[in-house]
C-alpha cells in the first residue's frame, strides 16, 4: 500500500460560507438595482407627470438601498478571506465594492439635482398656497434679513414693511441729497414713470401683478427727512 493512500484527506474549504454568499450577493445587488430602474422607467410613459415623479423617487430610493446592501455585503465578504481564502470571495467582493461606489458616484449628481428640484417645487407649492397678505409679509422679511443695500451710488434701501391692504413699503435713503434739493413733486415726475413701467413688464414683478399688491417707495434724504412717497399698484396696470 502506498504512503499516499495512508495520508489523511485534507478537507476542502466550504464554498458556501456566509462570506461566499455575501460576495455573490454583492455582485448581484447592483445588477438588481439597474434592472429595477430599467423596468420601472419603461413603464413610466403611461403615467402622468406627478405620478412619474413619485414612482421615480421611490424606485431611486429602492435602488439606492439595494446598492448599499451590495456594498456592505462586499465589505463583509472581504473579512472572510483570512479564514476561507481568496477563491470565490475576492473577485466577487471587489466587484461588489467597486461597482456600487462607481454607481453611487454617478448617481449623486442626479440625486442632488432631484433633491433641489423637489425642494424648489415644495417652496413653490408653499408660496402658491400663501395669501397675498402672507406674501407681502414674507417679502418684507426676506428684504429685511439682507440689511441695508445700495441700489445705486446715491440710493440705499434701508428696510421694507408689510402694510395692510396688500401693500409693501420700501424705505429708501438718498444719501447725497437733502429734502430742500428735491421735492416730492419732482420725485414723482422723474422717478414714477420708470417705476410704473417696471411694475408692468418686469418678470420679478409678476407676483405683485398677479396678487394685486401695491408697492410704496418712500424716500428720505441723507438726514432722514421725508421727501415723499411713490405708489404703484393694480390701478397702474396697462390694459
Amino acid at each position: 500500500m502506498s504512503n499516499s493512500a495512508l495520508a489523511p484527506k485534507v478537507p476542502s474549504e466550504p464554498r458556501n460560507s456566509i462570506f461566499h454568499q455575501a460576495a455573490t450577493a454583492s455582485v448581484f445587488a447592483p445588477l438588481v438595482a439597474i434592472g429595477l430602474t430599467i423596468v420601472s422607467f419603461a413603464g413610466l410613459t403611461s403615467l402622468d407627470r406627478p405620478s412619474q415623479r413619485n414612482v421615480a423617487t421611490m424606485v431611486g430610493i429602492a435602488g439606492l438601498i439595494i446598492i448599499l446592501i451590495g456594498l456592505i455585503s462586499g465589505i463583509v465578504a472581504l473579512f472572510g478571506i483570512p479564514k476561507h481564502g481568496k477563491k470565490g470571495i475576492l473577485g466577487k467582493a471587489l466587484c461588489g465594492v467597486i461597482i456600487p461606489l462607481v454607481l453611487l458616484g454617478l448617481a449623486i449628481p442626479s440625486i442632488m439635482a432631484g433633491f433641489m428640484e423637489a425642494r424648489s417645487q415644495a417652496i413653490k407649492n408653499n408660496q402658491d398656497q400663501m395669501s397675498p397678505e402672507d406674501r407681502v409679509r414674507a417679502m418684507a422679511d426676506q428684504i429685511n434679513k439682507q440689511g441695508s443695500i445700495m441700489v445705486d451710488t446715491s440710493t440705499r434701501l434701508e428696510a421694507a414693511e408689510a402694510l395692510p391692504n396688500r401693500t409693501l413699503l420700501y424705505n429708501y435713503s438718498l444719501i447725497s441729497k437733502t429734502s430742500s434739493e428735491i421735492s416730492a413733486e419732482a420725485l414723482n415726475r422723474i422717478v414714477r414713470p420708470d417705476i410704473v413701467k417696471k411694475y408692468n413688464i418686469l418678470p420679478e414683478m409678476k407676483v405683485f401683478r398677479d396678487n394685486g399688491i401695491t408697492v410704496i417707495y418712500r424716500y428720505r434724504d441723507k438726514a432722514g427727512q421725508l421727501i415723499g412717497d411713490i405708489s404703484v399698484g393694480p390701478s397702474d396696470l396697462v390694459k
